[in-house]
């Protein structure tokens, strides 16, 4: 695979907007070294943020201080820091060395003028997002924490899983459990029980390089029966 499974599900581009590098001198030009800081939270920079190179994490600051990942920013993606909402304490981190545009809400509409067609990337850019955060919000609304991971695990079986005997699937992938909690939103603790759980009743066991299924049927049930309100 050419990309992790984890970069999969979590989209590091949505809908990158090429066009826009051809107008990185009218804005100003940055290089991050990995882990450094872009924007702190609650930050107000009014730019948009336009990745050149490499890739940006966009972390969301919890109340108790911990931070969420909500979305990876890569190679030519943009990250809206323009008009940034109140108490939004966004934290914006360089993972690897990365090298990056500000534009300035001024700056965008000079480009505009002179490149009507790119009004058309941006509202693909924002759709995409907006499609994302919703489908997320409704996981999170109709199925509790513990139904989420099984349905990730489901949908891996369905697209990555391989059959190597009846009803029983080999889906190779390095997928750490802290991973599975930024991609679910489920709290680390709630995933090591579930995997516990269906180890014992031997539907699955994880490793560090793949996951098994036993018995896919009744994970499938287990997960009907739990989605009933």
């Amino acid at each position: 695979m050419k990309e992790t499974l984890k970069e999969q599900l979590i989209p590091d581009s949505f809908h990158p907007i090429e066009r826009l590098q051809n107008f990185v001198h009218m804005g100003v030009v940055r290089n991050y070294q990995k882990g450094e800081t872009v924007v702190l939270p609650g930050e107000t920079i009014n730019r948009i943020i336009y990745v050149i190179s490499d890739k940006l994490t966009v972390n969301f600051l919890n109340d108790d201080g911990r931070q969420k990942l909500m979305y990876k920013a890569g190679k030519y993606s943009i990250v809206d820091r323009l008009f940034p909402s109140e108490n939004c304490f966004v934290h914006v981190i360089s993972e690897e060395k990365s090298k990056i545009c500000f534009f300035t809400k001024e700056q965008l509409f000079m480009i505009l003028k002179q490149d009507d067609e790119m009004l058309n990337e941006f509202i693909v850019n924002y759709s995409s997002k907006c499609f994302h955060f919703m489908n997320g919000s409704k996981e999170m609304a109709l199925y509790n924490p513990s139904v989420r991971v099984l349905r990730l695990l489901h949908e891996l079986c369905l697209t990555e899983g391989k059959e190597v005997d009846d009803n029983v699937y080999e889906i190779d992938v390095k997928l750490s459990q802290r991973a599975i909690s930024e991609i679910t939103g489920v709290h680390f603790v709630t995933i090591c029980r579930v995997f516990s759980w269906l180890k014992k009743e031997n539907i699955l066991q994880k490793t560090t390089s793949k996951i098994i299924i036993n018995d896919l049927e009744r994970l499938k049930e287990i997960i009907n029966e739990n989605s009933k309100n």
